[in-house]
Parts: C-alpha cells; structure tokens; sequence
C-alpha cells in the first residue's frame, strides 16, 4: 500500500524535474500617454535640451514619434542606453517628465508620409534591410520605433556604426548593422536623412 501511494508522488516530482524552467517576467514597461502628458510643462522642461537639440550638434527631434522619446529618455535616464550627455540629463527626470517633453518635442505628426526618393543610392538598400521596420522613408512601421525620415545623416551613420561594433545595443539593429560596410550605411543614412520630415527642436 505504501509502495503504490509513493509511486504517484514519484511520478509527479520527476515530471516536475523534467519540465523547462519557466522564464523571468517580463518587465511591464510605463506607458508614454497614461497618465495624460502635458505638453506645455514639457515645453518648460524642454529648454535646457533645445541648447544642443536646437542645433546641428545633435539629432532633430521635431515631429519624432511620441512613444521613441518616451522610451528613449527613460532608456537614458534607467542606463540602458549609454551616453555621457544624455545619461546625466535624463538621471533626475520622472516618468511623468519623460511624458511631457515627450508630448512637447514631438509636436504634430505629419498627416502623410513624404515622396519616396527613389532617386537616391540608398533606395534598393533600405529597402531591403530597413523597410520591414522602418517603411520605405524612414517613418517606421510601429509605436517605439523612431522616425528616421529627415534625420542628420551624420547622426545615422554613427549610430549604425555603434550597432555594428556593438557599442550601441539592440538584437535586431546588431544583426542588421553587421553585414553592412562603411558605404553602405553612408548610403542607408543619406537616403533617410534625404527625405523631409524631422526638425530642429523648437
């Protein structure tokens, strides 16, 4: 009698021995429009980025999508992603800061996409590497994805350069970024950056 209630419990325990580690939750990511942003806060915490955003030393920002500046400055801000200007600005903001300069620096989305240019030496190759994501100009697929449509092409290339040599992260962008040379990201960035949309802050 013994020996048959123990073989059960036997069972049981070696099923449980055998199944596969069950993973880490993911982490719940804040969302970057509840609560509400207030873009004209945004607009007062937004001066002391317009001192290099408002120029040609750092990426545009106007008319970038709402939800990649969210997620950008608390990638910062978190130390996710990695820059000695931008770590040390976005330290002491909030997640209801990143939401107002979010809403702010973003301003009004285009109603259309630009012209595709066709035109220019980087079209086949974008196309082929970079239009499942990020569309054929530049404009991305999905909410978190950056606009890249009239961005510095200089800022481009360095960053597919720093995906490439991996001081940049992002399993998707890395293996992207590994099979392209110099030209060919020159080329990737000068088609992009070809296309208007993106601003200077404001």
């Amino acid at each position: 009698m013994r020996l048959s209630r123990l073989l059960p419990a036997c069972a049981a325990a070696a099923l449980l021995a055998a199944a596969p580690p069950v993973p880490p939750p993911q982490p719940v990511l804040p969302s970057w429009r509840n609560p509400a942003p207030d873009p004209l806060r945004g607009a007062a915490l937004a001066q002391s980025c317009l001192a290099c955003h408002a120029t040609a030393a750092a990426p545009r920002l106007s008319r970038q999508r709402q939800s990649y500046l969210f997620r950008a400055i608390l990638a910062y801000r978190d130390t996710t992603r990695s820059s000695a200007v931008m770590a040390p600005a976005a330290a002491p903001l909030t997640d209801q800061d990143a939401r107002d300069l979010a809403a702010h620096l973003a301003g009004k989305m285009r109603d259309s996409p630009p012209p595709v240019r066709d035109d220019l030496p980087g079209f086949a190759l974008t196309l082929r590497e970079c239009g499942w994501c990020h569309g054929e100009t530049g404009i991305g697929e999905f909410e978190g994805m950056p606009v890249l449509a009239g961005q510095d092409a200089a800022y481009l290339a360095a960053a597919l350069a720093a995906y490439r040599d991996g001081t940049r992260t992002d399993p998707t962008m890395a293996a992207v970024a590994a099979g392209l040379s110099d030209e060919a990201i020159d080329q990737a960035s000068e088609y992009y950056a070809g296309h208007q949309w993106l601003e200077r802050g404001r």
